[in-house]
């Protein structure tokens, strides 16, 4: 009776084990590995995972996708396929070809979290889009847009396209669409990058300054390389009475040599013009300006108006032609009357002046571009000079041999010490063979020297 019942026992309890490993095998869901939240169904079953996350790459060769988890902080490759139904956020199909990184997205798995089964961008998801200089505090985490501030992690993630890079690889010169949800913002992604323009053989414009699209505002000294947008530029270089203006193009990454040895400047293009005036109390001005005429006036070539006044007198007012002359300079003589009769400004007897050539209308000009008269121009910002702690340094140990400049000004070659610039700037790194790479970063105003050791330029190709 006693076998009986341990063999009894022992088939109830083979059954038993039976019973339990069938459950097993028949789930169609696996324990996830921390990615997402679990949603069950009425009986317990775990039937779908859900994660609300940033796109940080897309393999279509693999046919694999990385999130990043916002909710656990994960970083997972997951998988995809023909069956992945893909959404925009107002459920509008889309090709995988469609999808970007830098999305914030809700991503769906059946089963476990291994394939995807559907990925939506989210509803929740906010953007700004053609952010340009953006605005960072990059001590405290905080960006800010158009006067809200978001918070960010300092590992954000930030996209060339489909190239991650870090924060410190984004340029003021960039423009960006900034993505994140409630407070936080979560990816940066580059819709235009940045370039250089070099300046060379502006040796005559040393001391004078240099604007870019009148936002960018330098002096201008020897060896420059100065950040800027990917696309067209304006750009205006100037000293004292000497003005190029150009328009260039800059591709992303690449550097625009901008050959000033090309422009010719006019030496001989100020002439030099004697006033006599009668009455001798009366007053001169040339283009809305007081001049005192008692000593020889120098103007560069062109048209001027010129007004004479006097108390008792008819007001004079007439144009004033500055050309080129074979004599040293030009009398000018301008008599006030007290009738209605019209004064005039005519030249000495003896002096004789030739007209300006001209060209017909649509005539275009084969010469090389010569440096003009710059005119007059108000309310622009006056080149400035970065602020800085004398007493102490920023040194650049690396990469070694290359160019060092901050905001376009050269500095040496790496390894290189210099004054320690402060607040947010711009590092450029050039070397010969190797990609133009800039950096950007703020130095704070803490009494200490800063150290920079980059990584190795890249090859050109």
């Amino acid at each position: 009776m006693k076998i009986r019942t341990w063999i009894y026992i022992c088939i109830m309890g083979v059954a038993i084990l039976l019973t339990m490993s069938g459950c097993q095998k028949n789930s169609n869901v696996k324990q996830p590995s921390g990615l997402g939240t679990q949603n069950n169904n009425s009986k317990g079953e775990k039937v779908s995972i859900s994660v609300q996350a940033v796109v940080k790459g897309i393999d279509t060769r693999s046919q694999t996708i990385t999130l990043y988890d916002i909710d656990s902080g994960l970083e997972k490759i997951v998988s995809y396929n023909g069956a992945t139904e893909i959404f925009s956020r107002n459920k509008v199909a889309l090709l995988i070809s469609q999808l970007t990184c830098g999305e914030i997205v809700e991503a769906y798995f059946e089963g476990n979290d291994q394939v995807l089964a559907k990925i939506q961008i989210s509803k929740e998801a906010w953007e700004y889009k053609k952010i340009k200089a953006i605005d960072l505090d990059r001590t405290e985490g905080i960006v800010n847009l158009t006067g809200r501030k978001y918070k960010y992690q300092k590992d954000v993630a930030v996209f060339y396209g489909t190239e991650q890079q870090m924060l410190i690889d984004l340029n003021e010169r960039d423009e960006i669409t900034v993505k994140g949800i409630g407070d936080q913002a979560y990816s940066f992604v580059v819709t235009k990058g940045h370039g250089y323009i070099r300046l060379g053989g502006h040796e005559d414009f040393l001391g004078g300054s240099i604007t870019i699209d009148k936002n960018i505002f330098l002096k201008v000294q020897q060896n420059m390389l100065i950040a800027v947008g990917e696309g067209e530029h304006t750009v205006v270089v100037e000293n004292k009475d000497m003005q190029v203006v150009e328009n260039v193009r800059v591709a992303r990454n690449q550097e625009y040599f901008f050959d000033m040895s090309t422009y010719e400047p006019e030496k001989k293009e100020i002439g030099k013009v004697k006033f006599v005036i009668s009455p001798s109390n009366a007053v001169l001005y040339i283009n809305g300006k007081r001049r005192n005429y008692t000593s020889l006036i120098s103007l560069p070539y062109g048209n001027y108006t010129v007004t004479v006044r006097a108390e008792g007198y008819q007001d004079y007012t007439g144009i004033l032609h500055v050309e080129e002359s074979e004599k040293e300079y030009e009398t000018i003589y301008v008599d006030l009357v007290m009738d209605n009769s019209v004064t005039s400004v005519t030249p000495t007897p003896k002096a004789s002046t030739t007209p300006a050539p001209t060209l017909p209308p649509g005539t275009k000009r084969t010469a090389k571009p010569t440096v003009t008269k710059k005119p007059t121009r108000t309310n622009m910002p006056a080149a400035t000079d970065t602020p800085t702690d004398d007493e102490h340094k920023i040194n650049i140990n690396g990469p070694n041999g290359a160019s060092v400049y901050v905001d376009g000004v050269y500095k040496g070659v790496a390894p290189v010490s210099f004054p320690k610039v402060l607040g947010d700037i711009t590092i450029t790194l050039s070397k010969t063979g190797c990609q133009t790479k800039s950096y950007s970063v703020t130095v704070d105003d803490d009494g200490e020297n800063v150290e920079y050791n980059f990584a190795d330029l890249i090859k050109k190709e």
